[in-house]
This record gives structure tokens, C-alpha cells and sequence, in this order.
């Protein structure tokens, strides 16, 4: 098995602790026990939800799998296979710390800051030129919320060959632990339809 992967991160100060994160990372396995890795949802989600399809495809030796976080706005598998590329950006405002220059024990006051991001992701098998945004299947016997004979493919909400999806989110530490919360929506539509929500543990980006 061989594996290649980075992640690179800036962080870019706009006014005091107010800050614009970036993150750009991807994995890519090759040769006779390859990673799979499932694409969608985030690090840590503590109720995670999964797509039945896409199934890996069948012509790959797969030994391991992984997951391809942080894709917001999707459930886990939107997409999988053993390469997979992921962009995110986050504006975060630590709002208490910022706006007040007193110290501040209560760490979750100290701690809270509220969010917003963009994410993109692909997930695909295959060599590296076969980047491509992922599809969606939607009805059919494999999708238990809309079970049925016909299944649609339609193509994930994002841009260029990458899903994307965009929303807000908050962040603070409860009883020691630290907690995040999302609402993300894909990138199809403006603010339509219901949201993912993500309840995470975690200080992972």
C-alpha cells in the first residue's frame, strides 16, 4: 500500500481575535490495498448520517477506510475512492473575547465563537486526472427515505468538479469538552431547503 497526503492551513487576523481560517488538504492511495475514503459530514460528528450510495466500486483493492472531512452541507459518501481533495474556509469570531477587553473566566463565554464557512470536496477512483464533482442518487430500493423502483442521479450542488456547501456554525466548551455545532446547505441553491446539522466533537478544523 502507498499513500500520499497533505494539509496545509493559513490563518489571516482581520481584527483582533476575528480571524479567516483556510485549510487545503488531500489523500491519494495506490497499489494492491488501497484506502477507501467516504466523502462528506465532518471530524468527530457525534450523530452521523450515510449515504447508501455510491458503493465503492468493485474493480479496486481496498484494504482500509477513511473519511474525508470536513464537507458541510452533505452527508457522509456523497462521494468515495482512493483520492480525495478538500478546500475550507472559515471566518471566526470569538465573540466575548473579542469585543471586550476585561478577562473572562467562564470558558464557555471565553471559548464561544460563532462561524461561517464554505467547503469543497471530491472523492474518486481511479488516477489523479479523474477529479469530477460527485453525483447523488436519489430514490431507488437503496435510498431508505426515498425507497422506490426509479432512482435519479443528479449531479451534488458545488462548483467546478468540487461539491460544495456553505452555512454557519458555533463553537464553545461544554463540561470540559469542546463542542461544534453546523447548519450547511449545499451549494445549489440559496438557503433552500432543510440543512445538515453537525453536532461535533473536537477542535479539528
Amino acid at each position: 500500500m502507498y499513500n500520499f497526503g497533505f494539509d496545509a492551513r493559513n490563518y489571516f487576523p482581520i481584527y483582533r481575535n476575528f480571524i479567516w481560517a483556510l485549510r487545503a488538504s488531500g489523500d491519494f492511495s495506490w497499489g494492491n490495498h488501497k484506502v477507501v475514503y467516504y466523502l462528506g459530514g465532518t471530524d468527530g460528528w457525534l450523530f452521523p448520517k450515510a449515504n447508501n450510495t455510491p458503493q465503492p466500486a468493485q474493480d479496486n483493492s481496498y484494504a482500509f477506510q477513511s473519511l474525508a472531512v470536513n464537507l458541510r452541507g452533505f452527508n457522509q459518501n456523497v462521494a468515495n475512492g482512493n483520492n480525495n481533495m478538500i478546500i475550507n474556509s472559515e471566518l471566526r469570531l470569538p465573540v466575548f473575547t473579542t469585543l471586550f477587553n476585561k478577562p473572562i473566566n467562564n470558558a464557555f463565554l471565553r471559548n464561544f465563537q460563532v462561524i461561517q464557512f464554505f467547503d469543497l470536496g471530491s472523492a474518486w477512483n481511479g488516477n489523479y486526472g479523474g477529479l469530477s464533482r460527485p453525483t447523488q442518487t436519489i430514490g431507488g430500493p437503496n435510498d431508505p427515505n426515498n425507497p422506490g423502483p426509479l432512482a435519479v442521479l443528479l449531479k451534488a450542488g458545488g462548483i467546478g468538479p468540487f461539491a460544495g456547501g456553505y452555512g454557519f456554525g458555533a463553537r464553545s466548551t461544554l463540561l470540559g469538552y469542546f463542542l461544534r455545532f453546523d447548519a450547511g446547505w449545499q451549494m445549489n441553491t440559496f438557503f433552500g431547503g432543510k440543512p445538515v446539522m453537525n453536532v461535533s466533537m473536537g477542535v479539528g478544523f
